[in-house]
């Protein structure tokens, strides 16, 4: 029918219990049931929350990722701060010619038109 299912491995930080916590977990799960429009909802947040270096994990789960989110972390606040250099991340998803949208999935603690800078900085 054309839709894509994407399931999200989630950190037990903030999700305890969650049945899929690792990205391992939720690349057998897809191979398992090999449907073609089941992907990978790559949450950079959560992934680098429960194992961290998210770009060896993204580079290995490329091929059945369906879309990619980003957040600061560890608060999951704008994308401007935090552990990860989205820069670097951004800058090896085009060199992996991965060309579909990327979803900021983040907690604004003002309103969102003044957490918008990270889109100026980051650009290329």
């Amino acid at each position: 029918s054309g839709t894509t299912i994407l399931i999200e491995p989630m950190n037990g930080f903030d999700v305890p219990g969650y049945f899929l916590s690792a990205t391992s977990q939720a690349a057998d799960l897809i191979a398992r049931l090999a449907q073609p429009n089941l992907k990978l909802m790559f949450d950079c947040y959560h992934v680098q929350r429960m194992e961290g270096e998210i770009l060896p994990i993204l580079q290995q789960v490329l091929p059945i990722v369906g879309h990619i989110q980003f957040a600061a972390v560890p608060d999951r606040g704008p994308p401007d701060h935090g552990e990860v250099d989205y820069r670097t991340v951004f800058t090896a998803l085009a060199e992996l010619g991965y060309k579909e949208p990327l979803g900021a999935e983040y907690r604004c603690t003002s309103p969102t038109e003044a957490t918008l800078g990270w889109m100026r900085d980051l650009r290329d």
